[in-house]
């Protein structure tokens, strides 16, 4: 049985009844802090831009993630699912790929959800088997495309949306592997636009190209039932190397080896260092004014995401730099959400200490296989000659230290706060907490926002 095949037979036997309730409470987590997060880029000038070029309405089928009123289907995923990614704070899977998720696969099933008055215990199940075939083919492709410039998250989220959006229309195996088929014609990204608007828009344009493969197959759209693994498909194109079964759902992804819940707002490709750097910070009380130099060692991958110069501009630039955050501990003693905001990217003693940052690839993780065993090692050079260093080799939050329930729900109160208010952002993860008692989809963000 080829890939394609596979992941068709799986979501048409999967029931909603049928998913573990344990795998769904893990599941329940990544809804919340999905939402948390892009909730938390509601003032963020990208939403201003959606809004401009899509022109919501009050009147719309589904509700923007962002409050900033509501629109069809298709909008509603290419938008939330770009609004999502926006803070670069949604999750991130565990496989050798990297990727995010969550974000592609919630806001095409949200949108479909929304807008075909299904259950939330419908749409969790969905966003389970969605996040299962993604996170399946992630870890069963090599990092080759990944190395050569493609976006995982762009590349495989379509997958998981169309699986995910696949399930919850009820296709049956033919119409599935046309889903797929159609998905795998609409994948791509590029990692030249990360610490840009664009990298966001990948997870919007996967959200919205997965439920429409879905719903193209369901009204009879035709395309290569085999289009995964059959010659010049999509594996041999980007070279995802020798693919064998899937195993999906023995066991489901969201029990083992389960997703990384962000505790910092910036790309994943810099906490170990972040994580380095914090322990330098508290055994040392390392201040601005006794540091030389910086050197940050990180893996080959995690080096390709960086930004390699000193100085940022933008949010978008420095959750993508050390240069950034490394000054950032020294300074502030953490990484959080409102250092991505110009104060500090002006600030001249952040600038100073940013040109003493000096970042390169460790030389134990030069290989793509070696991120099996990734770490971030920071040195810093003081200017009395010593030298402090730290190796994290975990990082918080992500298996095998996942974030309590409380420290999600925590960050999801955090993030949606400022835009929703403290009742208000308590009130819906009350509601999301539950949502598998919730009849309809439509009313949990329009009640938030007031937009009912």
């Amino acid at each position: 049985m080829g890939a394609t095949e596979e992941i068709a037979e799986f979501v048409a036997a999967t029931r909603t009844g049928g998913i573990p309730d344990a795998v769904l409470g893990l599941a329940k987590r990544g809804v919340i802090d999905t939402l948390g997060v892009a909730i938390g880029a509601a003032a963020h000038p990208i939403g201003d831009i959606l809004s401009k070029t899509l022109s919501p309405t009050s009147t719309g089928a589904v509700c923007l993630w962002n409050g900033r009123g509501k629109v069809d289907a298709m909008d509603g995923a290419l938008c939330n699912g770009t609004i999502g990614h926006t803070l670069d704070f949604d999750d991130g899977g565990v496989a050798l790929t990297p990727m995010h998720p969550s974000t592609p696969v919630l806001a095409a099933v949200w949108a479909l959800g929304e807008s075909g008055n299904f259950s939330g215990k419908d749409v969790l199940a969905a966003y389970t088997v969605g996040v299962e075939v993604e996170c399946k083919v992630a870890s069963a492709i090599s990092l080759t495309h990944y190395d050569h410039g493609w976006h995982s998250t762009a590349v495989l989220g379509s997958f998981g949306a169309a699986a995910g959006c696949g399930f919850l229309l009820g296709l049956n195996v033919a119409a599935l592997r046309t889903a797929i088929g159609i998905a795998a014609s609409m994948t791509g990204g590029l990692k030249v636009n990360f610490g840009t608007m664009t990298k966001p828009l990948h997870a919007g344009l996967a959200a919205r190209n997965g439920l429409m493969a879905a719903q193209l197959a369901q009204h009879g759209w035709t395309a290569n039932q085999n289009a995964l693994e059959t010659g010049k498909g999509f594996f041999e194109v980007f070279q995802c190397g020798e693919v064998g079964a899937l195993h999906l759902g023995q066991p489901f992804h969201f029990h083992s080896p389960g997703v990384s819940i962000k505790r910092f707002p910036s790309c994943s490709a810099t906490h170990h260092c972040i994580e380095a750097m914090l322990a330098l910070k508290s055994a040392h009380n390392l201040r601005a004014e006794q540091i030389e130099r910086i050197d940050c060692s990180v893996h080959a991958v995690s080096y390709q995401a960086l930004r390699k110069e000193p100085g940022v501009s933008t949010p978008e630039q420095g959750r993508f730099s050390l240069h950034f955050t490394m000054p950032l501990i020294v300074l502030e003693g953490s990484v959080e959400l409102k250092h991505f905001a110009p104060r500090y990217f002006d600030r001249k003693d952040l600038q100073a200490l940013s040109n003493r940052v000096a970042i390169a690839i460790h030389p134990e993780l030069e290989t793509l296989e070696s991120k099996k065993k990734a770490f971030g090692e920071v040195t810093v050079t003081l200017k009395d000659g010593r030298r402090l260093s730290h190796r994290a080799t975990e990082i918080r939050g992500r298996p095998p230290l996942p974030l309590s329930d409380a420290d999600v729900d925590g960050k999801f109160v955090g993030c949606a706060e400022p835009a929703l208010g403290e009742d208000k952002a308590r009130a819906l993860l009350t509601a999301l907490r539950c949502l598998e008692a919730q009849q309809a989809m439509g009313p949990l963000l329009s009640r938030a926002y007031s937009l009912a």
